[in-house]
């Protein structure tokens, strides 16, 4: 049987107080409706569609968020959750069943949806809905059970009797539907006093012919969902110590998970080890035996088996295996530091490729620049790369030796084994071999 995926993110959101939407906000560097995608997706699901409001429709930062073949549905009115559930009807109708979710409930395993969507197949329902105990269910729906453990109805806290108030058991608003059934269904439900349809009324129906289920999380955190901000940092909280914990599971020392921040989607490799205060963010793979000292950042980068960072920030980088990078520098745009190569402390290096073995010496600038083999650029250097007008590359060719506070003013080519003397400015090129020095460069290796 198949099975699609709806994501209920029409709603406004406003008690976030922000500008951004509501299904935008990060956790863990992925959006709410990206993580929603991702849940589903480790479940099996391939085809989803996002409800959205018109607003929505065009925003290129939901488009991001999302992964391939999820679609974009529109609800064109808040008209409530049974009418956000229709608009995406066409978008599933080749599906025999389909997982309907919150935006805001990311703490629902994909192994829990997993068990929503076999037990839904194998009891023949019509309806199943997730539910979860938890210890305060003020201001929470609750789901009504029969004598045999099946849901009747889920009734929000103003419309339960005080028996029903008693209970523990909250509605999660992760559901599975049968297909076929559910749009006649959402057609016959009576709005409420304000207008709107609401999707628990449906557990109703499936229950008059006995043909409603529930999978009852043992995980009260799966009941935790994201309505301001306070509730959006404990979640966060939550979900980066469950990240934390599974890369610990898988070799990975951490010296101090309450201070480590590891987004979704990070890839670590075992014997790796993680400094205090470290943020790692999504789309960074670090490889086996790495050493990260405390306070690095790195964003969007891959470092290689053995490598050092040691309080340095790394954004759309590469650093090669065995590679180290000193305390508060900055490797950014494309730089790649190939193996053995070396950055000092306070140095920056952008969209430049380091030579193997190559040492880049603290208070360095190279930028736009392609160094090649065993090359030493001595501390203070600064590559001139841009005019005021544009940027212009420099080459250092193999074991060339840059002396200290040398600036290179590009475009310019040092050669092989070329050499530069202490607080030189290079202008023009500098051929195989040769030693310059002064202001402008000039040779000196005949004098």
């Amino acid at each position: 049987m198949t099975t699609a995926g709806i994501i209920l993110a029409a709603g406004k959101g406003t008690r976030m107080k922000s500008n951004t939407p509501k299904q935008l906000h990060k956790v863990a560097g992925v959006a709410l409706v990206g993580h929603v995608v991702r849940i589903m997706r480790i479940a099996g699901i391939e085809d989803i569609s996002v409800v959205v409001s018109p607003e929505m429709a065009d925003n290129a930062d939901l488009k991001s968020a999302l992964l391939p073949r999820v679609s974009i549905s529109i609800q064109a009115e808040q008209r409530g959750t049974a009418d956000a559930l229709n608009a995406a009807r066409q978008a599933v109708a080749r599906a025999d069943s389909i997982v309907v979710a919150p935006v805001d409930m990311i703490l629902v395993s994909g192994e829990t949806v997993c068990e929503i969507i076999e037990t839904h197949n194998s009891s023949n329902a019509l309806a199943t809905v997730l539910g979860v105990n938890v210890e305060d269910a003020s201001g929470l729906g609750r789901i009504n059970l029969d004598s045999s453990r099946n849901p009747t109805s889920i009734l929000e806290e103003h419309e339960a009797d005080r028996e029903l108030l008693k209970s523990k058991l909250i509605n999660t608003a992760w559901y599975c539907f049968d297909n076929k059934w559910i749009w006649d269904e959402l057609d016959a439900i009576q709005p409420a006093d304000t207008g709107e349809v609401y999707l628990p009324r449906t557990i109703e129906s499936a229950a008059a012919t006995g043909r409603s289920r529930v999978v009852i999380s043992g995980d009260p955190e799966t009941g935790l969902g994201i309505n301001d901000r306070i509730q959006l940092s404990n979640v966060e909280r939550i979900m980066r110590q469950r990240t934390n914990e599974a890369h610990m599971g898988n070799g990975v020392t951490i010296q101090d998970p309450a201070t480590t921040y590891i987004d979704i989607d990070v890839e670590v490799g075992p014997d790796t080890s993680i400094g205090a205060g470290t943020h790692i963010g999504t789309r960074s793979t670090i490889g086996s035996q790495v050493t990260i000292g405390p306070n690095t950042q790195i964003i969007s980068s891959k470092i290689a088996d053995n490598a050092i960072i040691d309080g340095a920030r790394i954004i759309d980088s590469v650093v090669g295996e065995g590679a180290e990078v000193g305390t508060n520098a900055l490797v950014r745009g494309g730089a790649e530091l190939m193996t053995g190569s070396k950055v000092g402390n306070l140095a920056e290096i952008k969209n430049s490729k380091i030579g193997e073995g190559s040492k880049v010496s603290h208070f360095s600038y190279v930028g736009d620049a392609t160094v090649g083999k065993n090359v030493n650029i001595g501390a203070g250097t600064i590559t001139c790369n841009y005019d005021g007008k544009d940027k212009h590359p420099t080459v250092i060719e193999d074991d060339a030796l840059i002396g200290s506070s040398t600036m290179l003013v590009a475009p310019v080519t040092i050669g092989k084994t070329a050499r530069t003397g202490a607080g030189s400015v290079v202008r023009i090129d500098v051929v195989a071999g040769d030693t310059v020095a002064g202001v402008p460069a000039k040779s000196i290796k005949s004098k």
